[in-house]
């Protein structure tokens, strides 16, 4: 009886440690690490970005490995029949937040770069800025994006590098959403952490 105690409050002890593990200590500009922020992998984590955003989805992606995406959406729902002819809904204003590894830093930044080519090649890019936010750098594209096959009207979308790892957050919007793509997005980054 001892020795399954001992076992058993062994285990307890081990999973306990590797609960605390988890979770990093500060992030990349010194701030205390909040454990009730949303969690991508266990690298990112990302406070309600407020402005009436909720969070529609957070998995790891089935395809790739040490891949995590997020979603949040606002506003009511309207139906939209996409390119297969479904009918999906259609939020007024949504978030994607894509963390995607890489085997090294230089392919992520290879990645990265493929990305905003392929970004530019599908929008009018109307500005292109670099901005900070708790330590982490992006580009940031701001863009119109409205097209038959694409219901949002404009977006605003970042892309960095940290680690392995590729950094992508975009925000759209449907023509008639008020809300501001720019201010938005950099409302977003500013709740985005990222391990020391």
């Amino acid at each position: 009886m001892k020795k399954l105690s001992f076992i058993l409050t062994t285990l307890l002890l081990l999973l306990l440690l590797t609960a605390c593990g988890k979770y990093p200590q500060k992030d990349l500009a010194g701030n205390q690490w909040n454990r009730n922020w949303e969690m991508l992998g266990t690298v990112l984590g990302v406070e309600p970005p407020g402005n009436d955003f909720s969070l529609s989805q957070n998995a790891s992606i089935l395809t790739g490995d040490d891949t995590f995406y997020a979603t949040w959406r606002t506003g009511e729902p309207t139906k939209w029949v996409n390119e297969d002819n479904e009918k999906v809904d259609l939020y007024p204003a949504q978030i994607y937040l894509l963390l995607y590894g890489c085997a090294d830093e230089t392919k992520a930044g290879e990645a990265m770069e493929d990305f905003i080519a392929k970004e530019k090649g599908s929008y009018t890019v109307r500005d292109t800025v670099s901005e900070t936010f708790n330590g982490q750098e992006y580009t940031i594209l701001l863009y119109d994006c409205g097209s038959e096959t694409n219901p949002y009207n404009r977006g605003a979308s970042a892309f960095a590098v940290y680690r392995n790892y590729v950094v992508s957050a975009e925000l759209t919007c449907v023509e008639g959403y008020e809300g501001n793509e720019h201010a938005l997005l950099d409302g977003f980054l500013s709740g985005c952490h990222f391990a020391e």
